[in-house]
């Protein structure tokens, strides 16, 4: 039962998983026109978001061009953070008319941070295009860097403005503020999440909100107070750092151990606590705030405990403004929606009938009237195949160029060439040479060899009474090498790189797929349904060794036990449904957790595999290493600790996409 609890329970918000938008390259939602930057675009990082900033600008006073609406603005840039300062500078540079609508002050999220914060200026290699200095330094140098851009500006920001709705015309926006409504060409929403800070909703929060705060601005203003730290993140981890040493200060977290702050963080908080300078109370709810003292509950035991209070600080997280996004129409990733549901449906209308041709199961499926040609080439597996390796060589190449910086990063570039070069000699030889020349019922049993058992096994039956020198056979024993020899010794020093750098099925997910890696399911619960791969490995096994020993073999007598697989694995899970789904959830749908060849290795690889994925000191939450897994793995959860991982303790295909896109240079393959 608990392992069912787990694959329907609710995941709790996580740093690694930004709820983010639907956009396009561009920074454009679904709704034409109005564009995202900055934190909610998932570029947390200054100088990506102030460059970020720069190109939408670019971009946006190109398409200015030649539009002569009635508007107010040409952009209304919603959100006076970094990346809409540096758009709204960019665009007034340009010659735009542009606003900047804020709710708080400008520069809102730099000035919670505490006092004397470092602020980095990564990643190093990356230099700004415009014209707001910026450089690694205090918060406060900062800030006055910032600051100082604004006195320059020759546009309006309109501070403490809230915007309540956007909506779009025909050709142009409504924004609708507190103090009135404007109308623009285009709108850039920049509006980060500091804004939104994550709250409890119990009894007293709105009564007692002087008493509350979200952020920690200046410690030493606080000293001989009696303080509550509501949270279990790095945010509350250092503000209980911070303020232990002059104050009585209690830690309470929903979390029965830690799991969101850095292990410094979290071992500094333990010697704290044993300094006796610092209460955490793990497993512990909040329920009522008064005016001089708050409630809590112990979440196993029910147990309630009074503490005395002169300050509560609720950090436990800020969400994104998803209620204002379905409001104005803006569609989020991972969730599904009517035009997903369209999406997923139109796919499966083009893949299915597609499939069900390349398995020759349309009356029309072989080619009539061309007697010259070889029977392959009439059937409509092999139009197919080559239209898949087609794909695979375009969408690979593309891919390629996307992740090798530039054609510098050897590694993506071996990955990709070695994918597209397995998919054509597959094709070459067995579509165009095999196909041909071998006998009839021996060419397609060499798809063992690159579609090992436990992936496909129909090419090991029907193999008794055959002679050791009988072709059949030899390419059988050639299947089992691939599997019980090949397989298990490139484990060891490769983990599961045969998904990634092999496999013709994983291939298109990372080629023609990889434009949806992101999409890939995250969160606790999704990773606990990979149980899947584990049920099908143990149904292909069963399913194997009831044909050989109690039917000797013979697939055709095997009726249902071989049947299944072929059209429940092969026919749905392989080919129609995985492929209808890169759109909504990433490539590796089908590799992550069905495939029982993937999860053969990775339990190998658990076993006795040597290769890790290893972290330093440096990483900075940003995030991407996260985002950019198509398998689900929480990698910054082990880079901000400085820790490595494995097949040990993870699905990872050893893709090395973490490696790449990480802005630190944290991550690295290690043997």
């Amino acid at each position: 039962m608990q392992i069912f609890k787990g694959l329907f329970a609710k995941d709790r918000p996580s740093p690694s998983y930004p709820v983010l938008p639907v956009l396009s390259p561009e920074g454009e939602s679904n709704i034409k026109g109005l564009y995202m930057a900055g934190e909610i675009a998932g570029k947390p990082l200054i100088k990506i978001a102030l460059n970020e900033g720069y190109t939408i600008a670019e971009n946006l006073s190109e398409k200015l061009k030649g539009i002569n609406n009635k508007v107010d603005y040409d952009v209304i840039v919603v959100g006076a953070g970094i990346a809409g300062v540096a758009a709204a500078t960019k665009l007034s540079e340009l010659k735009a008319r542009v606003i900047v609508i804020e709710s708080g002050r400008s520069f809102q999220t730099l000035r919670n941070f505490t006092k004397g914060k470092l602020i980095l200026a990564e990643p190093a290699e990356i230099e700004i295009k415009g014209s707001i200095p910026f450089e690694e330094g205090s918060i406060e140098k900062t800030l006055e860097g910032f600051d100082g851009s604004l006195s320059k500006i020759d546009y309006e920001i309109k501070e403490y403005t809230k915007v309540s709705d956007i909506r779009k015309n025909v050709d142009f926006f409504h924004v609708t503020t507190d103090r009135g409504e404007l109308t623009s060409t285009f709108v850039l929403l920049a509006t980060g999440k500091a804004g939104n800070p994550r709250k409890s909703g119990v009894p007293g929060e709105l009564e007692y909100a002087d008493k509350i705060a979200h952020f920690l601005k200046d410690p030493d203003e606080y000293e001989n107070k009696k303080i509550l730290i509501y949270g279990g993140g790095d945010v509350a981890a250092e503000a209980a750092l911070a303020l232990s040493d002059n104050n009585k200060v209690t830690l309470a977290t929903v979390d029965e151990e830690f799991i969101f702050p850095k292990k410094k963080n979290v071992d500094g908080m333990r010697e704290k606590e044993k300094q006796g300078k610092l209460d955490i109370l793990m497993s512990t709810s909040l329920k009522k705030v008064d005016e001089k003292k708050v409630a809590l509950e112990n979440m196993t035991t029910k147990e309630e405990l009074v503490v005395e209070n002169d300050y509560l600080f609720e950090m436990i997280g800020a969400e994104p403004p998803v209620a204002f996004f379905n409001k104005i129409g803006v569609n989020l990733e991972n969730k599904w929606s009517f035009n997903k549901i369209i999406v997923f449906l139109i796919t499966c209308a083009i893949v299915l009938p597609l499939y069900t041709w390349k398995k020759g199961f349309w009356p029309f499926s072989y080619a009539q009237g061309i007697s010259h040609l070889p029977a392959i080439f009439k059937h409509p597996s092999f139009w197919y195949s080559a239209v898949y390796t087609i794909l695979m060589t375009v969408f690979g190449l593309i891919a390629m160029k996307r992740w090798s910086k530039g054609w510098t990063d050897t590694y993506q570039i071996k990955r990709f060439t070695s994918l597209i070069i397995f998919q054509l000699l597959s094709f070459f030889t067995i579509e165009c040479l095999f196909a041909v020349y071998l006998p009839k019922d021996t060419w397609w049993r060499t798809y063992a060899v690159n579609n090992p058992f436990p992936l496909l096994f129909d090419s090991f039956f029907n193999m008794f009474g055959l002679k050791q020198t009988d072709l059949k056979w030899i390419i059988a024993a050639m299947g089992f090498c691939v599997t019980f020899i090949i397989i298990p010794i490139a484990v060891r020093y490769h983990g599961k790189r045969f998904c990634t750098w092999i496999c013709g099925c994983g291939g298109l997910a990372e080629t023609l797929g990889d434009r949806w890696r992101h999409l890939s399911q995250k969160g606790e619960r999704s990773r606990k349904w990979e149980v899947m791969g584990t049920v099908v490995l143990f149904w292909v096994v069963i399913s194997a060794l009831v044909i050989l020993v109690f039917y000797n073999g013979n697939t055709g007598a095997a009726g249902a036990w071989h049947k299944s697989y072929a059209l429940i694995a092969d026919f749905w899970l392989i080919a129609i449904i995985p492929i209808a789904l890169y759109p909504i959830y990433g490539g590796k749908v089908w590799c992550r957790y069905w495939c029982p060849l993937a999860k053969y290795m990775e339990y190998l690889s658990r076993a006795y595999g040597k290769l890790k994925i290893t972290s330093n000191d440096k990483c900075i939450q940003c995030t991407q290493c996260s985002l950019y897994c198509q398998v689900g793995v929480d990698v910054m959860a082990f880079a901000k600790n400085a820790e490595e991982f494995s097949n040990k303790e993870t699905s990872c295909i050893h893709c090395g996409i973490c490696i790449m896109v990480c802005p630190m240079d944290v991550l690295k393959f290690e043997i």
